[in-house]
């Protein structure tokens, strides 16, 4: 069986990614081009971006970073309590390698990338596993404020329809955020539950049985310590969770400030409230599409979602341009970090072997 991060299935999620992002991008093309032919419209395309005001893309830059440097952050405040001797750069390779994962694995499951960082860095895995439960609650708790208020407020600027996405968004979000509470503060229950499951499982198959006891030992030590690492958090650490709540306001207002470059740039522009709108309905639809990335998904929400602010000869470039700068960097340098990381723990685990084939002791055969 093949590891979450081997490289085979990188190269299998970047494929499907891509696959999904062209064909949301020729969706989008097509429905915005109205009732022009296909050459018409490549060629006002073409037009769009040869009129482009690219000293503008230098914001979206600089806001990328901070994007970046704001999800890193928001990991690091919860792993110096884990591990005090944690480095921010490891924080930051850990942010980066979730982004990737996220966008080459269905359902964006990114954890994993973050999880796989740190047991590098020398982190406990539970503690990871809290850290990363603490910082999505914090995501979850934005949202659910957000959907709220969209419902409460219902903005004029949205197209028709698109209220129903928060009354289903804000359900939907509930029930998860009540979910991940319960890992946070009362894991046992969540225990109990994969404790069943692995039971279940190995009265069914019996071969694998003895391996679903390791499973079930495992998650036992894994939940102790992650107790452990959760009461420490919720009573002596409030205000690191409090912090946490602004990190994640600031890097989803630096993706909304980078889209506000970009439209810029292609010399329009919408109002930074309406954009937030746009960007939380977006961020509803996205962060539990079925898709790797969910890529076809995202790129057809915004071009929904944008076509009451902007001509529609710029939906398509934009979209391209805002998930370049919030997602295809971010993946591209995130691949590179799981990369050298998967390369070095293949020569280590190289290096290992040979040492103990060196230190084998020779057997004479005539003795």
């Amino acid at each position: 069986m093949q590891a979450p991060l081997s490289r085979e299935n990188m190269i299998r999620g970047v494929i499907l990614f891509t696959l999904f992002t062209v064909v949301g991008l020729v969706l989008s093309f097509l429905w915005t081009q109205g009732s022009q032919d296909l050459r018409e419209g490549a060629e006002e395309l073409r037009q769009v971006f040869q009129e482009m005001r690219y000293e503008y893309l230098l914001g979206a830059i600089i806001f990328m970073f901070v994007d970046w440097l704001a999800g890193g952050l928001r990991y690091h405040i919860f792993i110096k309590i884990v591990s005090p001797t944690i480095q921010f750069k490891d924080s930051f390779r850990a942010i980066m390698s979730t982004i990737c994962v996220s966008a080459i694995t269905p359902f964006q499951t990114g954890g994993v990338g973050h999880l796989y960082i740190y047991a590098r860095s020398g982190v406990p895995f539970s503690g990871a596993i809290t850290a990363g439960i603490a910082a999505f609650l914090s995501t979850l708790v934005v949202l659910i404020c957000a959907a709220g208020g969209i419902l409460l407020f219902t903005p004029t600027t949205l197209p028709d329809g698109t209220t129903w996405i928060s009354f289903f968004s804000f359900l939907i979000f509930g029930l998860v955020f009540l979910t991940f509470l319960l890992l946070l503060f009362k894991p046992e229950i969540v225990t109990k539950i994969i404790y069943w499951l692995t039971d279940l499982i190995g009265r069914r198959f019996k071969p694998i049985a003895p391996f679903m006891e390791r499973i079930k030992l495992k998650v036992e030590q894994i939940s102790v310590e992650h107790k452990t690492f959760a009461r420490s958090l919720i009573r002596e650490h409030k205000w690191t969770c409090f912090l946490s709540l602004l990190l994640t306001c600031v890097f989803l207002l630096a993706r909304v400030i980078g889209g506000y470059y970009i439209l810029r740039a292609f010399n329009t522009s919408a109002s930074i409230w309406d954009l937030c709108i746009v960007e939380m309905l977006y961020n509803f639809v996205v962060l539990f599409a079925p898709t790797p990335g969910a890529s076809g998904f995202a790129e057809g929400t915004k071009s929904l979602l944008m076509k009451t602010l902007v001509v529609e000869r710029v939906i398509t470039p934009f979209v391209l341009l805002t998930r370049f700068f919030a997602v295809y960097c971010g993946v591209i340098l995130g691949g590179i970090i799981i990369s050298v990381q998967l390369t070095k723990d293949l020569n280590t685990n190289k290096e290992d072997l040979s040492k103990n084939i060196t230190h084998q002791p020779i057997i004479n055969p005539t003795e």
